[in-house]
């Protein structure tokens, strides 16, 4: 009789521990504020099978912000929770919008104000978007890709995620994905003309494409009229597509239609001087530089075209032996090599009178500059430009 008592006395309490836990959103969002993930998984699992808050859009806006902690987490018990937790968080939120009715969801932060779905959604793809640049900062493209990957799933028709991704193919030579990441950038509404300049350099260079490249420049030229480096670059393909009537044929119009277009007449004489129409070119830049004497571009192309004479003269005496024949060759070079450079030196002086922004620009035309007055004589101007190079920390 003692036992069967017993067992009835144990009853109630096996009945009492056996009951199921009963799903509670409010117990769903605490749990998550708290950073208990664990419990709040386990909750939000069992509230999305009740019969009631499985009809409630919260149960899944809920889970969603569960199941992205879970992604986003660093700590590795949590992130062995769940696999994909990010798909599921995604998945989750698109059916807690269909259950909206238009409104959105919301929690209260710390300080009781709302934080709304959308801002939270914009967090979260933001963190994926430093992730994945502080990987590409460390070289790990494929992390860095990862991260980019996520932020372009979780808002689509932001343009930012797809410039990077492209940068981050690139980088691994995956050259026709770069391509397609910059384009979709692009059709998104990026505006950065570095998208266009990477579409433009790839075609050109490792995809050799350069058809492709200019159909790409041409684009890029009318997106960025402004742009002073998209016409250079669509006259060096002309060339390189030996489409010189092109090339030339165009300027010339737009040289007539504006002739005080200082530009139009710095990009015909860099054609011109393609073709080695040294004449031409000097008139064309002289022009550019007529129109605006603080051109610094024409004026330095224009001194380089000086500087061809000279070239081709002292690559003549390089190439003379020790002969006596060879000996006097070189001294009848040398004097014709000075005159040379007294020619052109004041081309290269007024070059480094101006503004010059590039400092490899300023580099070159004190580098030419130095070179000149040594081989000159010009023992003072030669030091004071070392110095000065010096100074820019070029050590000669």
């Amino acid at each position: 009789m003692k036992k069967a008592i017993l067992i009835l006395l144990l009853a109630p309490a096996l009945a009492f521990a056996q009951k199921p836990v009963k799903p509670n959103l409010n117990k769903v969002l605490n749990f998550w504020k708290d950073g208990k993930l664990k419990e709040a998984k386990e909750m939000v699992d069992l509230a999305e099978n009740d019969p009631k808050l499985s009809l409630d859009g919260k149960t899944f806006y809920y889970k969603g912000l569960v199941y992205a902690s879970l992604d986003t987490t660093s700590n590795e018990e949590f992130k062995a929770l769940a696999t994909e937790p990010l798909a599921t968080a995604l998945a989750a939120f698109e059916k807690a919008d269909g259950m909206s009715k238009g409104k959105e969801y919301f929690i209260q932060d710390a300080v009781g104000l709302p934080q709304l779905k959308s801002q939270q959604m914009l967090i979260l793809a933001n963190f994926y978007l430093n992730q994945g640049a502080n990987a590409f900062q460390e070289d790990d493209f494929d992390a860095a890709i990862a991260g980019f990957k996520k932020t372009q799933t979780i808002i689509p028709d932001d343009s930012t995620a797809y410039f990077y991704g492209g940068y981050a193919y690139y980088q691994k030579e995956e050259y026709q994905t770069a391509i397609d990441q910059f384009k979709i950038y692009i059709d998104k509404g990026g505006k950065s003309p570095d998208a266009y300049s990477l579409i433009i350099n790839t075609y050109s260079g490792p995809l050799e494409n350069k058809e492709e490249a200019l159909k790409w420049t041409q684009t890029a030229k009318t997106a960025f009229p402004a742009d002073e480096n998209f016409p250079k670059v669509e006259i060096g393909l002309l060339i390189d597509l030996n489409k010189i009537d092109d090339a030339k044929g165009g300027l010339e119009s737009a040289v007539a239609k504006e002739p005080e277009n200082k530009i139009l007449h710095f990009y015909l004489g860099y054609v011109n001087s393609k073709l080695e129409k040294w004449e031409d070119s000097k008139a064309n830049y002289t022009q550019a530089l007529k129109i605006d004497p603080a051109y610094f571009d024409a004026q330095y192309y224009l001194a380089q075209i000086y500087l061809i004479d000279a070239e081709k003269v002292k690559k003549e005496m390089n190439n003379l032996g020790i002969t006596k024949e060879d000996q006097k060759k070189k001294l009848e070079l040398d004097k014709l090599l000075v005159e040379k450079y007294k020619i052109a030196l004041p081309y290269w002086e007024k070059a480094n009178s101006m503004k010059i922004d590039d400092a490899t620009s300023r580099i070159e035309v004190l580098d030419k500059l130095s070179m000149m007055y040594y081989y000159l004589g010009e023992d003072g101007k030669a030091a004071a430009i070392e110095k000065t190079l010096k100074e820019l920390g070029v050590d000669n």
